[in-house]
């Protein structure tokens, strides 16, 4: 609601300051994006391209909002665009592998997030799309290798250590893994104070390994 009230602010002034300019359309289309009311986005990111053709951001976050209307036609033609306006816009690449995850497209969709973490290696998010893609393919060895990679490069939402948790207790059937990552997980959700599923999937995990006696509490 912060976020709102605050971006609401800022595209009224952008508005009776500089209302002629294609940043300040890509600021109201934010706004709407922000309420989740994507065709009135998509309006005012169309208003900045007639301005400015190349303007890359509008390109690119009208591209995300097809993604949420789940028009993918629409979604890679806008992200394409902005690769030729700049080819190194991660942004565009990681929409692209979004868009083919949405039509499970999945060697595509490995191939366009392969490109956005080549630009952005620090990104956790990047990781973690790929290690998912590689779960779609089944690829279970290259999906662990991107999901600790995510974990190094600080995923503070702690999708990776989840990830992880799962791989390692129903694919490669190797329970201490597994408990290792979930405990590794409580602690940085505890840290973050973040409740979510992933918690109630480490605690469930975790209650049936002590269970069994065979398996001795980890280090």
């Amino acid at each position: 609601k912060e976020q709102k009230t605050q971006l609401s602010f800022v595209a009224h002034n952008a508005l009776r300051n500089e209302k002629y300019r294609p940043e300040t359309c890509c600021i109201i289309g934010n706004y709407y994006s922000l309420k989740s009311q994507h065709e009135k986005a998509v309006l005012y990111f169309k208003r900045a391209l007639q301005l400015n053709r190349h303007y890359l951001s509008a390109w690119t976050l009208m591209g995300h909002e097809y993604v949420e209307m789940r028009n993918t036609a629409a979604a890679i033609e806008a992200y394409r665009r902005a690769l030729d306006i700049n080819p190194r816009d991660y942004r565009a690449w990681y929409g692209l592998g979004q868009t083919y995850e949405i039509l499970q497209m999945h060697f595509y969709s490995l191939y366009y997030f392969r490109k956005a973490t080549a630009l952005r290696p620090y990104d956790a998010r990047m990781w973690c799309a790929m290690g998912q893609c590689y779960e779609c393919l089944e690829k279970y060895e290259e999906a662990i290798k991107c999901y600790k990679r995510a974990y190094e490069n600080g995923d503070r939402e702690g999708i990776a250590l989840n990830k992880l948790g799962k791989l390692y207790s129903e694919i490669m059937d190797d329970p201490r893994e597994a408990a290792k990552h979930f405990e590794l997980n409580l602690r940085l959700l505890d840290a973050e104070q973040v409740e979510s599923q992933q918690t109630m999937d480490a605690l469930l995990f975790l209650a049936r390994y002590y269970k069994d006696p065979a398996h001795d509490r980890l280090d």
